[in-house]
């Protein structure tokens, strides 16, 4: 991609204060206060991160429950149904030199040299101050631009349904093919042909899936038809791929969750523990000292929470079980005292009498 900088300015310039080392540090104390107000927000969201990742809907349980129907021997009228078979295209969607396929996605783009805008803060010390300036950097750049996009199904029937791709979660490897425009006429690329574009360029990329491909469906049948309900997946895979690729996703999406749901209760702890540091920050070897300590003390923190949060949602029922225990022990025990007591005191009478 090549650019080159037309043109720079300064948009916004201000002096941040005295460019002496206390002046900064108090300038990072009085800063440090406006994260306390932030920090809840940061951690609620992290706690629901949290909740949500234990209770998003598991697809792969549900595609695994099911059982494997041939399309041509299902005769159902209702209900969950995970049925493979060979399409039978009722109208066909043609697609550039490919021809007829089942379905396809489609990019055209233009090679072109376009403007873009950034902006960057750069600070300095002049006559004894700090400075802040916002710098405005114009650009040209020449890239792909996105022209048209689009994407179709070829009307067809898998057993005696008709299937609505609605809404239809897709799990293919679908083939894909390159071409460049000229004049109206196309000319494939091959895998390893690689040609420089210049400005004005055109570029097709098509991603498909042939017409005779079997098909694996998971969704809803509603009389003649198999829609999206609870789920609605269309995939070319074998049911072990699909239910082996469907759990792939989902640990990855559990554990993306939870690295940032670890990652926002970090810094949300740290900018509550932030006025404590900006003061620490005044003893010069302290200082670092301190931060890196309550660093690793509110990863440590968050990394506790996590687990205890995934244990309490996960075993709720455990932690129910042992509240039942505790309090019928805890009831025992005072009626036991209760009971000690009045023995105590009614031997005390029978020695009076």
């Amino acid at each position: 991609m090549k650019e080159k900088v037309i043109s720079e300015r300064v948009v916004s310039r201000k002096v941040v204060g005295k460019a002496n080392p206390i002046a900064r540090k108090f300038r990072n104390l009085k800063g440090s206060f406006g994260g306390v107000c932030i920090a809840p927000v940061i951690v609620i969201i992290a706690l629901g991160l949290l909740y949500y990742g234990e209770k998003f809907q598991k697809q792969s349980k549900v595609v695994e429950e099911l059982k494997l129907e041939d399309a041509s021997e299902v005769k159902a009228d209702s209900g969950m149904h995970k049925m493979r078979g060979k399409p039978t295209v009722v109208e066909a969607v043609e697609v550039l030199e490919i021809g007829e396929v089942l379905y396809y996605s489609y990019q055209r783009q233009q090679y072109q040299e376009v403007e873009e805008t950034e902006h960057e803060t750069v600070e300095y010390v002049e006559d004894g101050e700090d400075v802040e300036e916002e710098i405005e950097r114009t650009k040209l750049v020449e890239k792909w631009v996105d022209m048209e996009s689009k994407s179709e199904w070829s009307e067809f029937k898998l057993g005696e349904y008709n299937v609505n791709t609605s809404g239809a979660d897709l799990k293919f490897n679908l083939a894909e093919k390159e071409y460049r425009e000229e004049n109206d006429e196309y000319f494939e690329l091959s895998s390893s042909q690689s040609i420089t574009p210049e400005v004005g360029d055109y570029r097709i990329t098509v991603s498909y899936l042939p017409i005779d491909t079997q098909l694996l469906i998971v969704g809803e049948i509603s009389s003649n038809t198999i829609k999206k309900g609870e789920m609605l997946i269309i995939s070319d895979k074998t049911d072990s791929d699909l239910i082996s690729s469907l759990k792939s996703s989902e640990t990855a999406l559990y554990w993306t969750i939870k690295g940032v749901a670890w990652i926002l209760l970090t810094i949300g702890f740290l900018m509550i523990l932030n006025p404590i540091l900006s003061l620490a920050d005044f003893i010069p070897i302290a200082g670092k000292a301190v931060s890196c300590v309550a660093s690793i003390a509110a990863g440590i923190i968050s990394l506790g929470i996590i687990v205890a949060i995934t244990f309490i949602i996960k075993f709720w029922w455990v932690l129910l079980i042992l509240t039942g225990v505790g309090v019928v022990v805890l009831i025992v025990i005072l009626v036991m005292l209760m009971k000690k007591h009045k023995d105590k005191k009614e031997d005390k009478v029978e020695e009076k009498e």
